[in-house]
C-alpha cells in the first residue's frame, strides 16, 4: 500500500489534529516496515481524543465499528 500523504484539516481542534496526524504517521510506519498492526496506544489515543468532541460522534462510532470487524 502506498504511503498516505494526508493530514488532519486545520479547522479541527489542535489535539484532534495531532491525534489524527500521529495515527497516519504510525500507519505509514506499519506499512513501511511490514508490521502487522499499529501499536494500540495510538488507536486508543485517537478514539479518546475524538470522543471529547460530540460533533464527531458519528465518525468516532464509525471508526470503532471498523476496528471491531473480524477481517482486520
Amino acid at each position: 500500500m502506498p504511503k498516505i500523504n494526508k493530514k488532519a484539516q486545520d479547522f479541527l481542534p489542535e489535539d484532534l489534529q495531532v491525534a489524527i496526524n500521529t495515527f497516519i504517521e504510525q500507519f505509514n510506519i506499519m506499512e513501511e516496515y511490514n508490521l502487522e498492526s499499529i501499536p494500540s496506544e495510538y488507536t486508543i489515543n485517537l478514539i479518546e481524543t475524538m470522543g471529547k468532541y460530540p460533533e464527531y460522534n458519528n465518525a468516532t462510532m464509525g471508526l470503532m465499528e471498523v476496528l471491531q470487524r473480524d477481517d482486520l
